[in-house]
């Protein structure tokens, strides 16, 4: 149905946006957590309207903008994550001489590029949320502005990102002058009946999926990832780290999965994501177990679930993707979290060594992060061992069982490098360094909703899924 409500969560965002950067302008007042607490109240007008849209099949601009039920559940997603990274920034910002009002806007802008992708069926109205997200993202990855390794995280995501928007703006031009069209379905319709798909349309289809590649952090296009992920503020990372990454996959999904069904286009493209994968997750687990970092360590993880995550793509299923996605979320937030509250004022306690003795000065914090590696690990029964399980036998049931052999290594491989924080928490003399901030209930707040979220989808997952498989058993 078209009409301007499909706008609405869009809408809702950018005018939060707005509201916070005059508000940041004119205001006075040394403390600025207010503009927090209105950027969150912007996401949460935007989760309403999310929930009346369900069921309704909204569309606008000609259908180029969609709201069915697949792209709801991100933008759910996308909701909760960028609550997260707002609570997690309100007392972070001000110890690290961030601007709260600057990093509250530009979470919300890089929120609405994340919804901007996740609801087109046009090519060019994906750049144009990739771009939206691409700024923000860049802006904030360089927010600490006193921090030298932010600031040349922000540099070097931006001219890393800036080959990988031309890569998609060239691929762009080449699927335009072969197929006359920019929209989903003209490409489908060629690539599905085996007819259209030009030589330099399947080039241009490259240079696309190269460019989301970057975004993903799949290899070989993620060697930004790691020194993107350990320099930007710690909330920020856990924005980078979960959105672009599930709006990547999101287009992906929607554009795949009808062609690996093509046996021609699944002999190459098929083959490529297959090795990809693989790569990915090999390079992302062997880099971790070097690490003596723990936050770079998390970044090299977090390469490493993008390889499970294209598991699921090139299995075609849908359900534990978003699942995997959603999991995702809460450990991975749950981990960072724990490490914006090893911080103050202008440093930041990253080390391993830093983490020797963790259990017995703070056990409540060590108990946390202990159960989201141990998510992040597969082990049972955390949510993460479910997501994992279930992109795995979807690879095997779809009949990749050598890549979920690979998955299924390359997953144990990473058990060490998780299982080695825990011991220097509680096996290691304590170091004495790192001092906890008691006094920040909305950093606490999120690190309790993401271990609610690991340990009840881990015991009781079938709500979730039921609800999953509803909504993509009706948009695709």
């Amino acid at each position: 149905m078209t009409t301007f409500m499909a706008l609405a969560p869009l809408l809702t965002v950018v005018f939060g946006a707005l509201v916070v950067l005059l508000l940041e302008a004119f205001m006075k007042r040394a403390n600025r957590e207010p503009l927090g607490y209105v950027a969150a109240l912007a996401l949460l007008a935007a989760g309403f309207f999310v929930i009346r849209s369900w069921n309704r099949d909204l569309d606008y601009f000609g259908g180029r903008l969609v709201l069915d039920r697949f792209s709801l559940l991100l933008i759910a997603l996308f909701v909760i994550l960028g609550l997260f990274v707002l609570l997690m920034g309100l007392k972070y910002a001000a110890r690290q001489g961030m601007n709260l009002g600057e990093f509250c806007g530009l979470v919300l802008l890089a929120v609405a590029g994340l919804m901007i992708m996740v609801s087109s069926t046009d090519w060019l109205v994906v750049f144009l949320g990739l771009e939206v997200l691409s700024v923000a993202s860049y802006a904030l990855s360089g927010l600490k502005k006193t921090d030298r390794t932010s600031s040349e995280a922000a540099a070097k995501y931006f001219l890393m990102g800036s080959f990988a928007g031309a890569f998609f703006v060239f691929g762009l031009a080449l699927v335009f002058g072969t197929s006359g069209s920019l929209d989903f379905s003209t490409l489908l319709a060629g690539g599905v009946s085996g007819a259209g798909l030009a030589p330099a349309g399947a080039v241009g289809l490259g240079l696309i999926l190269a460019a989301l590649s970057f975004k993903i952090a799949i290899a070989p296009f993620h060697m930004w990832a790691p020194d993107v992920y350990e320099g930007a503020p710690t909330p920020v990372t856990v924005f980078l780290t979960v959105g672009p990454k599930a709006a990547g996959l999101a287009v992906l999904f929607r554009l795949l999965v009808p062609l690996l069904r093509n046996e021609p286009f699944a002999a190459v493209f098929g083959s490529a994501l297959s090795l990809m994968a693989v790569l990915t997750m090999f390079a992302g687990n062997l880099a971790a177990l070097r690490q003596r970092s723990v936050k770079r360590m998390l970044a090299y993880s977090s390469i490493a679930h993008s390889g499970y995550l294209i598991v699921a793509v090139i299995a075609g299923d849908g359900p534990s993707l978003v699942f995997y996605l959603v999991v995702y979320l809460f450990m991975n937030a749950g981990a960072f979290s724990v490490l914006a509250a090893m911080s103050r004022k202008g440093v930041e306690y990253t080390a391993l060594d830093d983490f020797a003795g963790l259990g017995r000065r703070y056990p409540w914090l060590a108990a946390c992060l202990s159960v989201f590696l141990l998510s992040l690990a597969g082990f049972p029964p955390t949510a993460g061992f479910l997501a994992k399980f279930y992109v795995f036998s979807g690879a095997v049931r779809e009949g990749h069982v050598a890549l979920a052999v690979a998955a299924v290594l390359a997953s144990l491989i990473s058990v060490a490098y998780y299982l080695k924080v825990i011991v220097f928490m509680y096996m290691k003399e304590d170091q004495g360094e790192a001092a906890i901030d008691q006094e920040n209930p909305a950093l606490y707040l999120v690190i309790f909703l993401c271990l609610f979220g690991v340990v009840q989808l881990g015991l009781w997952p079938g709500n979730l899924l039921a609800l999953i498989r509803q909504a993509l058993s009706a948009a695709f």
